[in-house]
C-alpha cells in the first residue's frame, strides 16, 4: 500500500472479498510489516474506516494475526494511533513473529505466503552481536548485513501494542548515502529520506563497514550508466517481452531477421506451451514474405483469446516501444 498511489476504499473492499470465504470458519492472517515506513502509513480516517466496515463476525473467527518483522516506525505508528488501536492492545490472538523459523512453528512454509523480498533478507547474512545504537536512548542491537540490505535487530525487547516485541529496521543498500568510520569503535550511516545519520558502536566497526561498502558498491555497479532504453525483464515478463520481439521483427524489411524472427516465435511457442492452434512449424530455408501482416495479427489475435495471462506484458512493450519504433514498424506495434 502506497499513501496517494492506490485508493484506499479499493483496498478495503478487496481485503473483504478475499477473506468472504473464510468468515464462517477459524482463518489466520500473517502480517508482513518488513518494509513498511512513511509511504505506507494509513491515514487516522481511513486506519478507523477499517474497523467500521468489517462485520463483526469476521473478528469472531479470526483464529490468530501473525504480525511479522515488526519495526521501530510501526512502534511510534502505533503509539500515535493508541486510542484507535486500544482493541487490539494484549490481545492473545495477536502475535509478533521475528524470524521465519518461529512463523514455522505455527504456519507451515509452503502456506506462508512471504514475499520473496521478505525471504531474502534472511540470506547470506553477516551478523555483529553486542552493537550499541546511539541516540538520545542508547539501545543494544545486533547489525545484520545481507547480500542486499544492512538489518538492525534490537537486543531487548520492547512494548507495542501492549506486548514484548524485537524491533527488526532494515535499510536497503539503494537507501545508504554515506557509511564513514569515525573511529575503531564507531561509525555512521547516511539514509536518504533521514535528516540525522544512525551512529553505532562495535568492537568490529572496521568489518561492519567494510560489509556494508560492499553490499552498496554491488549495488551501484547494478545500476545502469544511463537512462535504460528498456525496463528490466524480470523472469515472469520472458514470455510476453520475447513475443512481442518476435511479432515485431517478422514486419522487418530484412529476409533474414524475419526468418530469424519467425523460428524465435516457433521456439517460444514450444518452450512455453503456447496455444498457437498448430499455425507455425520450424523449418530451415522457409522464405517469410514481407507483406505479412494478416499473419501476424492473426497469431497476435490467438495469442490474446488463448494466452490472456501475456496482455499485460504486450501493452507494456507497446507503450515502452512505440516511440522507439520505425515508421514501418509503428502500425505492427
Amino acid at each position: 500500500f502506497k499513501t496517494g498511489q492506490i485508493n484506499g476504499d479499493l483496498l478495503i473492499y478487496h481485503v473483504l472479498l478475499t477473506l468472504k470465504p473464510y468468515y464462517a470458519k477459524p482463518y489466520e492472517i500473517v502480517v508482513d510489516l518488513t518494509h513498511v515506513g512513511p509511504s505506507n502509513r494509513f491515514k487516522t480516517d481511513f486506519l478507523s474506516k477499517w474497523f467500521v466496515v468489517f462485520p463483526g463476525f469476521a473478528y469472531e473467527n479470526v483464529a490468530a494475526v501473525y504480525v511479522y518483522n515488526c519495526n521501530t516506525w510501526v512502534r511510534e505508528y502505533t503509539k500515535y494511533h493508541e486510542r484507535l488501536l486500544t482493541a487490539l492492545k494484549g490481545s492473545k490472538r495477536l502475535q509478533f513473529i521475528d524470524s521465519p523459523a518461529k512463523l514455522a512453528e505455527h504456519i507451515e512454509p509452503d502456506q506462508q505466503k512471504l514475499p520473496a523480498a521478505t525471504l531474502t533478507l534472511e540470506e547470506d547474512l553477516k551478523v555483529f552481536h553486542n552493537a550499541l545504537k546511539l541516540a538520545h536512548k542508547d539501545t543494544k542491537v545486533s547489525i545484520k548485513v545481507g547480500s542486499t540490505a544492512v538489518q538492525v535487530t534490537s537486543a531487548e525487547r520492547t512494548r507495542v501494542l501492549g506486548q514484548p516485541v524485537f524491533l527488526n529496521d532494515v535499510y536497503y543498500a539503494s537507501e545508504i548515502e554515506e557509511i564513514c568510520l569515525v573511529d575503531e569503535s564507531q561509525f555512521t550511516l547516511t539514509m536518504a529520506n533521514q535528516g540525522t545519520p544512525l551512529t553505532f558502536m562495535h568492537q568490529e566497526c572496521d568489518a561492519i563497514v567494510q560489509s556494508i561498502i560492499h553490499i552498496r558498491t554491488r549495488w551501484e555497479l547494478s545500476q545502469p550508466d544511463s537512462i535504460p532504453q528498456h525496463t528490466k525483464i524480470r523472469p515472469k515478463d520472458v514470455p510476453g517481452t520475447l513475443l512481442n520481439i518476435a511479432l515485431l521483427n517478422l514486419g522487418s524489411s530484412d529476409p533474414s531477421l524475419r526468418s530469424a524472427a519467425y523460428n524465435l516465435l516457433c521456439a517460444l511457442t514450444c518452450t512455453f506451451n503456447l496455444k498457437i492452434e498448430g499455425q507455425l512449424l520450424e523449418t530451415s530455408g522457409l522464405c517469410i514474405p514481407a507483406n505479412n501482416t494478416l499473419f501476424i495479427v492473426s497469431i497476435s489475435k490467438t495469442l490474446a483469446a488463448n494466452e490472456p495471462h501475456l496482455t499485460l506484458e504486450f501493452l507494456e512493450e507497446c507503450i515502452s516501444g512505440f516511440s522507439k519504433s520505425s515508421k514501418s514498424a509503428t502500425h505492427l506495434t
